[in-house]
């Protein structure tokens, strides 16, 4: 499938695309219309169900946004009580899906780090 719009508002924008009311892998997409400002790491954004929930066995899924940010390197951490298997894929766009899974429950602290 291809979609196309033309934003008509200047600002950030976040387009979901559901398959069976669930987001597919790298949704919701977050993209910015009009002249970039003042870049660095305050401006990276990152979001999706992988930051807020998850279950053993099973990638937890999330976007970070790092287009606004200018150039630098990005690191993610996800530390709790078992060792997770993160995957990254630089979309080359300035956007970066990322999926972790963990074998054990528990609480987890995921790392976001710019520099």
């Amino acid at each position: 499938y291809g979609v196309n719009f033309v934003p008509k508002e200047l600002g950030v924008h976040t387009v979901s695309v559901l398959y069976k009311e669930i987001h597919i892998p790298g949704s919701p997409f977050q993209f910015t219309v009009g002249p970039l400002r003042d870049s660095g790491a305050h401006r990276v954004h990152a979001g999706g169900p992988g930051l807020e929930r998850g279950e053993v066995n099973q990638p937890c899924e999330f976007n970070v946004w790092t287009r606004e940010a200018g150039a630098g390197s990005l690191a993610i951490s996800v530390e709790g009580p078992s060792k997770a298997e993160i995957d990254f894929k630089d979309r080359k766009d300035g956007s970066c899906y990322v999926s972790y899974t963990v074998v054990e429950p528990g609480e987890y602290r995921v790392g976001i780090k710019f520099n």
